[in-house]
């Protein structure tokens, strides 16, 4: 089997090219842990340092089969806006090898609260070398087999990632520049080994299980490049936050594997994937085993991360309170400026009518008490209560439990106040209070010290329902004026 695929290497390069016509770059099963090594654009999206290393030995057992070993060094910086990685890998097949290592760089742009767009791009150098010594051919003379066997070429990478909430959606551009590596070009044509450009499109959904403790993610991805069938990888990942993981995975035109990891500390993982063929070579290409260590540096980025959310949280809560405070003094102010300049206007109206009042008030206190002393009495009562025995006066406003009405409530007391006026001045409160009286109306005031205004009320509740029931029914329809709820606690 070896001296055929030597014989077929050789007319390749007889042909003086040698252009692959299948996937070139490196195959893993554990890509759900390490997708920087694919998509720069994932080159620090986890918010911490991590580094993960990977070894494939593919169809076990068979001569020249793929082997493959990569490690990948992902970090971010700058409050995880730059994500950052360093990706080295050696695959080996047969008589060829290829190794390369490339510098990733992503930039993760905050769309919404809970969505990130990543832009990614990578450069490096891919080597690809020839085991010249295993070939075995009649005439060891032959002049083709003289050029250099090694020699490589930089390369670029491009990617692209979108998550919003748990659901992630990437794209990935490997070899983008589809370079050629050339070895001689001391025939009719050059002796060059073509790299070609790759697409990988990986999509996932993250759900939550018992607030994060675990994580069941679907993941689907797509690997295409000219000339080449599409492989379609499905499968699931479950992971326990605390112990470890299992997973499962089917790839076309190959077969499927199952994948088992541990935990060993919070920092440290262990974990292994198997791999079966089905297709129609399944039985001598054999099993394909691949292994991966992942170690997390510095496990208190994720705590940082933690209370920087919270920190946030909180400054998010304390500046609304603040735009609410404000909107509230603001309406407030509003609120008290209407007040006044209708006060000013009725003012001359109710001039007339409280000096009728008081004139009348007057002459009836003389006539019981007697002059300047009676009017001296009358003095001493409190606003709504009858001069002349000091009882509480029937009101107009029928309907309520008479312990809610104004004269027989301490003014200012814990409650919810049905209230008809709200004054700057004491004065102006009174005088609203002879008006209402006037009307049949017992009402009272009170100052609230908390901001120095003087509320009218007429009614007084234990509940802001049975208050705001009141004032929106305008007392039973008993009252034509405005009326708000002021609560005192």
């Amino acid at each position: 089997m070896k001296n055929m695929k030597s014989r077929v290497f050789c007319a390749a390069l007889a042909g003086l090219s040698l252009t692959a016509n299948a996937q070139q770059i490196p195959l893993y099963s554990h890509l759900y842990f390490a997708q920087a090594m694919v998509n720069p654009a994932r080159s620090g999206a986890k918010g911490y340092s991590e580094l993960v290393t990977i070894h494939r030995q593919q169809w076990q057992g068979m001569e020249g089969a793929p082997e493959t070993s990569a490690l990948l060094f992902n970090g971010a910086t700058n409050k995880e806006r730059i994500g950052y990685s360093v990706y080295g890998f050696t695959d080996a097949t047969d008589i060829v090898r290829r190794s390369g290592i490339y510098g990733h760089y992503a930039y993760h742009a905050q769309l919404a609260e809970n969505s990130v767009l990543s832009f990614g791009i990578g450069a490096g150098y891919v080597n690809n070398t020839f085991d010249m010594a295993s070939i075995r051919v009649k005439n060891e003379g032959d002049p083709f087999l003289f050029p250099a066997n090694t020699n490589g070429t930089l390369d670029i990478n491009l990617g692209i990632n979108l998550k919003v909430e748990n659901f992630q959606l990437g794209v990935a551009a490997p070899q983008v520049l589809a370079p050629a590596i050339t070895y001689s070009n001391n025939y009719a044509g050059p002796v060059a080994f073509h790299l070609i450009r790759h697409y990988v499109v990986q999509t996932q959904y993250d759900l939550p299980i018992q607030k994060d403790r675990m994580t069941l993610s679907p993941l689907v991805v797509v690997r295409a490049a000219n000339h080449v069938t599409p492989q379609v990888d499905a499968g699931m990942m479950f992971n326990v936050t605390e112990y470890g993981y299992v997973g499962a995975l089917y790839r076309s035109n190959f077969g499927a594997s199952a994948q088992l990891g541990v935990h060993l500390t919070p920092l440290l993982t262990l974990g292994y994937a198997h791999d079966f063929s089905t297709n129609e070579y399944a039985t001598s290409l054999g099993m394909s085993n691949e292994f991966i260590l992942t170690y997390r540096f510095g496990d208190n980025k994720r705590n940082d991360r933690i209370e920087a959310e919270i920190k946030r949280l909180k400054d998010k809560q304390r500046q609304a309170d603040q735009n609410g405070e404000k909107l509230l003094n603001e309406k407030f102010e509003e609120f008290k400026e209407e007040l006044e300049a209708a006060n000013k206007k009725q003012l001359a109206a109710q001039s007339e009518e409280i000096a009728k009042v008081t004139a009348l008030k007057l002459q009836e206190a003389g006539a019981q008490a007697g002059g300047v002393r009676g009017a001296a009495a009358n003095a001493a009562v409190p606003s709504g209560t009858d001069a002349q025995t000091g009882s509480t006066p029937s009101t107009s406003i029928k309907g309520y439990s008479k312990d809610s009405y104004a004269n027989n409530v301490a003014p200012g007391s814990p409650g919810f106040y049905v209230t008809a006026g709200v004054y700057g001045e004491q004065e102006n409160a009174d005088k609203m209070v002879q008006k209402l009286k006037a009307q049949g109306i017992q009402s009272r005031t009170f100052r609230d010290p908390k901001n120095n205004m003087v509320y009218v009320y007429l009614l007084k509740f234990g509940t802001y329902e049975e208050a705001s029931s009141a004032r929106g029914s305008s007392l039973n329809g008993q009252y034509p004026g405005k009326l708000w709820v002021k609560v005192i606690q």
